[in-house]
């Protein structure tokens, strides 16, 4: 079994959540060493193999079985770039690497944070995968390459913010997944209800046979990240407020109406 070291914990997990703290996507901690990190699936409905998924990933609830698949509401999500961190672990004297990528929503929630973590010459792989609180564990959860059957996995611990699992793969499937054009996760809610996430894989290949990830660009391109989803904030809560002063106005107007209306003729 792949034993993730002191890297799991510090690796992807403490890069992101440090990139991006301030924003409302990371209110998690940093990643346990775990072999794995979670991930989604189900067993109350049946999964079809992954379609060709765009690059930003759509949360989307899958239908009931036995009925027809329903136009489902569309969260408008941000991939956050792939990172990629190696490092020598002391103790097998080995390079072990862990490769992930997080995706949230245009306000900042987190999604699913998803990857491969390996160590060097050991053909036992892990992919990982994360995702929020507030699952049906015993289901495990599901990843589905494009036009593959999907692969069931299981969870190794949740946390106060996140649930982590993985699924023991091989370098066929990590050779699959670099030629995909993308892979859908599936993890059933609370309730049992299956979402899934279709999420695009078009800088999987380029990350996983390049370099590490250069730490100042990386940074760069969660700055924008950062701007763009501070921005969204400001528009959604500029919105909301107009609302509301829409509603109070409307109500104000009303009660005046039948104030008036309850007034004893002259």
């Amino acid at each position: 079994m792949i034993k993730r070291s002191t890297l799991a914990r510090n690796v992807a997990g403490a890069v992101l959540v440090l990139a991006l703290t301030g924003t409302a996507a990371y209110a998690q901690s940093q990643q346990p060493a775990q072999p794995a990190k979670p991930a989604a699936p189900a067993k109350t409905a049946q999964t079809k193999p992954a379609a060709n998924a765009p690059a930003p990933a759509q949360a989307q609830p899958a239908a009931p079985a036995g009925q027809p698949q329903a136009a489902a509401p569309q969260i408008p999500a941000i991939p956050i770039p792939w990172v990629k961190r190696c490092q020598e672990e002391p103790s097998i004297k080995k390079e072990v690497c862990n490769m992930e990528q997080t995706i949230i929503t245009d306000t900042g929630q987190f999604l699913v944070r998803f990857g491969i973590f390996e160590i060097k010459d050991d053909p036992k792989k892990a992919f990982i995968v994360s995702f929020p609180t507030g699952l049906l564990l015993r289901n495990g959860f599901r990843v589905a390459l494009a036009n593959e059957q999907p692969v069931l996995g299981t969870f190794i611990m949740c946390d106060q913010q996140v649930c982590r699992g993985d699924i023991q793969v091989d370098q066929g499937f990590i050779d699959r997944m670099k030629k995909a054009p993308g892979l859908t996760l599936q993890v059933a809610n609370a309730v049992g209800r299956i979402i899934s996430y279709p999420i695009g894989l078009g800088d999987f290949a380029k990350i996983y046979d390049g370099p590490q990830t250069d730490p100042k660009v990386f940074d760069e391109q969660v700055k924008k990240i950062q701007d763009q989803v501070k921005a969204r904030q400001d528009q959604v809560k500029s919105e909301a407020e107009a609302r509301e002063q829409q509603t109070k106005a409307g109500l104000e107007k009303l009660g005046a109406e039948k104030l008036k209306g309850a007034q004893p003729a002259q």
